[in-house]
């Protein structure tokens, strides 16, 4: 099983990636680890207001893990996908992130656009690119009806 992990806003944008994935590993089980870059506090007033573990499960929505509940279903190779949050502000804390989670391979969609979701949202592109791991660009396909209705 190849483990993957791709930054996420945990919208629906995410998703149109996961058909070129399972093409760019056709027949490999796949573990889709979707993350979130949020920096710890620095002053103490901050670390006192962070929310207590579990609380930032208010920034994913039911709908958007419904919908990764029914990927998972409908996608045989997708054995699972897992919405998290990275919390820290190094690349130390971030490779030690990835192998917590086991991280095999790193995803970055082409069409992904960073936005914050909370005020200690970061950019995850930083950090990937030092991780020292593989980095693969993902281009979500454009059918012929999608692009004869433009």
């Amino acid at each position: 099983m190849i483990h993957v992990l791709i930054p996420s806003n945990f919208k629906e944008d995410t998703f149109p990636c996961l058909t070129e994935l399972t093409e760019t590993f056709s027949g490999v089980p796949l573990k889709v680890v979707l993350f979130h870059a949020l920096a710890m506090p620095t002053s103490i007033t901050e670390l006192l207001m962070l929310p207590r573990e579990g609380q930032e499960a208010i920034l994913i929505s039911t709908r958007f893990t419904r919908q990764c509940q029914q990927l998972e279903k409908e996608v045989e190779q997708v054995k699972s996908i897992e919405p998290v949050f990275f919390y820290g502000s190094t690349n130390v804390s971030f490779r030690n992130f990835l192998k917590a989670n086991k991280i095999d391979v790193m995803v970055s969609p082409q069409e992904y656009s960073y936005q914050a979701i909370s005020p200690f949202s970061q950019s995850p592109f930083a950090f990937m690119e030092k991780a020292g791991l593989p980095l693969i660009t993902v281009a979500p396909r454009v059918t012929q009806m999608a692009s004869a209705a433009v």
